[in-house]
């Protein structure tokens, strides 16, 4: 799960790649400004004179496989060079694969000029800073307003190391709150129907549903060949069992017996790791879960043999489940078959508890390689990709061709495809893949109640992504972290990054032995990565810094 700030990873993707919905003639809405933005403020992009060299730059970033599949056709990729006289060049890396490339290009000093990563306060970041394998931004970021207010913001200006900034937070929200949706049950309502399942409530329930979405047959074929519960990624598998300890939901750092310690550390882990062994064994989760690649389960879930998937229930993340189930099904709308639910039950005091995070997931780095041109030129292109104007490219395209502004309003005239639907402005502009979310994933938009979202995720899934929003702030706790202590650095803590708490918990799933005998050993191993040293290092910063809370 995330440390200060994983999703699984993994797991977050661009609001840019535009889904295709059904739509005809021109739309308009109600331009509404974010009241925090700074409206044309992009620093020194496009100066006259002040680009006259071209440049090559190097990138790589999760979807950038996707993003230069047509360059010479690519109009929005054809404005963002000239704008900025560069040519992307472009290194392929996948969720699958980034952490390796990374480390085998890094010791091969082949690091592109940019990259996304998530490394923040762990061993390998301290390791690069000090090796100099990464560089850092200038001490003076005016030139670049934007990128200068992403690092002032409280939970991203702490993060120098010896007063440099070596990274740019990439937000995912511009709050805390807005991470609410980010652990969820997705259910086939329409078995619960069929069933005669309610919506579950306590532990019990939970995994009866889901033993009855694998064993009694309901999608009525006849045949053993359903699936209870299935997860888009690996980090979203605890959240199941957050009910009985909450801090699982978003891998924090909890305060037991007058010290911090690491969620995983705490006693409190016994029953959702007895729970986990016991939703396996019988069943109830899927049976693949410890081989399947991020996105599996997305694609297991489309063919309609699965009851239920522990994902992001954003409008982005209700989209691809959308995209995956239209692929297999042609009569029957996803949005009249599944519900949203909370991941897990309410906790023992009684409360239902919403994962929340700082407000970003991973980081843009610079290869030390790159010179202080070049890293002008690429602040000059961060500050666009962080400005008023890029948000609204982002969400309407070209101005003149994908939309025309009347007055306070904008009127959509995208192109359509064969069938009278818009085309997406993913496909209309690939490179969307890479500047849609390269400085920062900009996922509150998707919650903007507009026509554009409408034609993206579909009027009935934007709606009850935003209600759900909605009604989870307003009546769910948050976790209760410290994310002063989240983001603390200690030379004991960083190194605790090499332990993963979603694999070894997987081994117990999947063991024989007794869990929680096998679960004691493995935190017992934990002492070997410096547990023990990092808690009390933790906790006498935390005394001599006032953190407590």
């Amino acid at each position: 799960m995330m440390k200060l700030k994983r999703i699984g990873t993994a797991t977050v993707t661009a609001v840019a790649a535009l889904a295709v919905v059904a739509g005809c003639g021109t739309a308009q809405q109600e331009v509404k400004p974010e009241p925090s933005a700074q409206a044309g403020q992009t620093g020194q992009a496009g100066a006259a004179g002040s680009n006259s060299k071209k440049l090559d730059i190097s990138v790589s970033y999760f979807n950038i496989g996707q993003a230069f599949t047509n360059r010479d056709a690519d109009q929005y990729l054809k404005f963002m060079e000239d704008k900025f006289n560069v040519r992307f060049v472009d290194k392929v890396i996948s969720y699958s694969d980034y952490k390796e490339k990374y480390q085998l290009w890094s010791a091969s000093s082949e690091l592109p000029d940019v990259f996304s990563h998530d490394i923040i306060n762990s061993e390998t970041y301290f390791s690069w800073i000090k090796q100099g394998i990464i560089r850092p931004l200038p001490d003076n970021l005016s030139k670049y307003p934007n990128v200068q207010k992403v690092l002032s913001l409280p939970d991203t200006k702490s993060l120098k190391v010896d007063g440099k900034t070596y990274m740019i937070p990439r937000q995912t929200y511009r709050d805390s709150d807005s991470w609410a949706m980010e652990k969820s049950l997705i259910v086939r309502k329409d078995w619960m129907d069929k069933l005669k399942i309610k919506d579950p409530a306590t532990y019990e329930e939970y995994l009866s549903m889901l033993k009855a979405f694998a064993k009694n047959d309901p999608d009525g074929n006849g045949k053993n060949d359903t699936v209870g519960v299935t997860f888009r990624s690996s980090s979203m598998m605890s959240a199941l069992a957050a009910g009985s300890f909450p801090n699982i939901l978003n891998g924090s750092w909890v305060k037991e017996n007058g010290q911090y310690i690491p969620y995983y550390a705490s006693d409190k882990m016994k029953e959702p790791v007895k729970q986990l062994r016991q939703m396996f064994e019988e069943g109830a989760i899927d049976p693949d879960f410890a081989i399947m690649k991020t996105n599996d389960g997305i694609e297991k879930f489309g063919q309609g043999k699965v009851g239920a998937i522990s994902m992001q229930a954003t409008p982005n993340g209700l989209g691809k489940l959308d995209a995956a189930w239209k692929k297999y099904n042609k009569d029957v709308a996803f949005e009249d078959i599944v519900k949203v639910i909370p991941v897990t039950w309410a906790a023992a005091d009684g409360n239902q508890y919403r994962y929340t995070a700082v407000t970003f997931w991973s980081e843009s780095y610079f290869s030390s390689k790159v010179d202080d041109e070049k890293m002008d030129r690429i602040l000059q292109i961060y500050d666009y990709l962080l400005s008023d104007p890029f948000r609204i490219d982002k969400q309407y395209g070209i101005e003149g061709k994908d939309y025309k502004k009347e007055g306070d309003k904008f009127v959509i005239t995208r192109e359509k495809d064969e069938k009278g639907q818009y085309k997406s402005i993913g496909a209309l502009y690939p490179s969307f893949n890479l500047f849609g979310g390269l400085a920062a994933w900009g996922q509150e938009l998707e919650y903007v109640e507009n026509e554009v979202n409408n034609i993206q995720y579909g009027v009935k899934l934007s709606k009850l992504s935003r209600e759900m929003l909605k009604h989870r702030i307003e009546t769910f706790k948050p976790v209760p972290t410290n994310f002063a202590v989240e983001q603390l650095y200690t030379p004991a803590k960083s190194k605790l990054s090499a332990i993963n708490p979603s694999e070894d918990l997987t081994r117990v799933m999947l063991g024989k032995e007794d869990p929680l005998a096998m679960w004691e050993a493995i935190v017992k191993g934990y002492e070997n990565k410096g547990l023990s040293q990092a808690i009390k290092e933790v906790n006498e910063e935390v005394r001599k810094q006032g953190l407590d809370q």
